[in-house]
């Protein structure tokens, strides 16, 4: 599909045209509408030209990794699901270096897939689900731990996570997340901020999921701990992450108020519960941070008020239960060790 402009419209169609898989070729023959980069377009095209050279040149910059033939190794891809085919199945099926694609398959998803391996495993969290799936069934050197929404962008994708993760001092890689073409602005903001665009390879202060390169043997032995989510940031305490931001995924959600709300309660209960300070308090300080709501929603609708408080009470609400785990844990914590006391007291008199 060829596209020279990008109205509303047309995004949807570049939307559509990504999901069946369709090559897009961009022709760009004006500006680009407010809020949408050209860092954020050029890995999503099969070609993407304009007749500016400061256009183009960013353009070119930015381009998805191209094929490379030339290394011998395999990696194993590791994709839960309780639902069907990944979305970036036939990526990772087409890059330069052979991988192997394995599906951790519970609750309803699929027995069988063309082009993955499946195994079907009762769920037992991100973290278990994912090490016991490298323990039993990974054999290759790497791991790339992603997840079925996820689509590897450019054939040379995989070939350039595994060249920064032995070219620098990491433990992993994470790729960069590019947001949909028709992402809402607060969407496109979040995941610029949390995996900004550029050049070099670097420090990163954590590992995600979504898209992360490991040695087998790393996580072998360091394995991802048994937590329901955010085993990612567990894990990384005490690791070297490097983030590939040449190396682009297209992932990113619709935003919704009752998704939101219980995704950062849970994700905030574990930050608290591994060492992090809360970032909101208490319930004066969900009501201290209200007036930073109202630019989100001009910038993306009232829709979106709903949504930045389920944020806002989430982070709080998974902070205040973080802290009420992480005292238990501590008072169950002393209680073994004054047990312990008596107990070899007891063995030695």
């Amino acid at each position: 599909m060829e596209l020279s402009r990008l109205g509303p419209r047309e995004l949807r169609r570049f939307r559509e045209a990504l999901e069946r898989g369709e090559p897009v070729h961009l022709r760009l023959e004006g500006p680009l509408p407010r809020g949408i980069r050209l860092d954020e377009l050029a890995p999503l095209c099969a070609s993407a030209t304009a007749a500016d050279p400061h256009t183009q040149a960013a353009l070119d910059a930015f381009r998805a990794p191209p094929a490379r033939p030339g290394r011998a190794e395999r990696v194993t891809a590791v994709i839960p699901t309780n639902r069907g085919a990944p979305a970036g199945l036939r990526a990772l099926r087409e890059q330069d270096m052979e991988v192997r694609v394995l599906l951790v398959s519970n609750g309803e998803g699929p027995e069988r897939v063309n082009g993955a391996d499946v195994v079907r495993v009762p769920w037992e969290g991100h973290g278990a689900t994912r090490q016991h799936a490298v323990e039993r069934w990974v054999e290759d050197e790497y791991v790339l731990m992603t997840v079925d929404d996820a689509i590897p962008l450019g054939r040379g994708f995989v070939r350039s996570l595994v060249e920064a993760l032995e070219v620098g001092p990491w433990d992993a890689v994470v790729a960069r997340q590019i947001p949909w073409p028709d992402a809402d602005p607060v969407t496109r903001k979040a995941v610029r901020d949390w995996t900004p665009a550029g050049q070099k390879v670097c420090a990163a202060p954590q590992v995600d999921n979504v898209c992360t390169l490991y040695r087998t043997a790393t996580l072998r032995a360091h394995p991802l701990p048994d937590v329901e989510i955010a085993e990612d940031l567990w894990w990384s305490r005490g690791k070297r992450v490097g983030y590939a931001p040449l190396s682009p995924v297209l992932h990113s959600h619709a935003r919704s108020a009752g998704h939101l709300w219980s995704r950062t309660v849970a994700i905030h209960a574990e930050r608290v519960k591994a060492g992090d300070e809360p970032t909101v308090r208490s319930i004066a300080g969900v009501v201290a941070a209200l007036p930073g709501v109202v630019k989100p929603m001009l910038d993306a609708g009232p829709a979106e008020g709903a949504n930045q408080v389920a944020e806002l009470v989430g982070q709080w609400w998974g902070g205040r239960r973080g802290r009420r785990a992480k005292r238990r844990s501590e008072r169950e914590a002393r209680k073994e060790a004054r047990q312990g006391a008596r107990r070899r007291s007891e063995e030695s008199s």
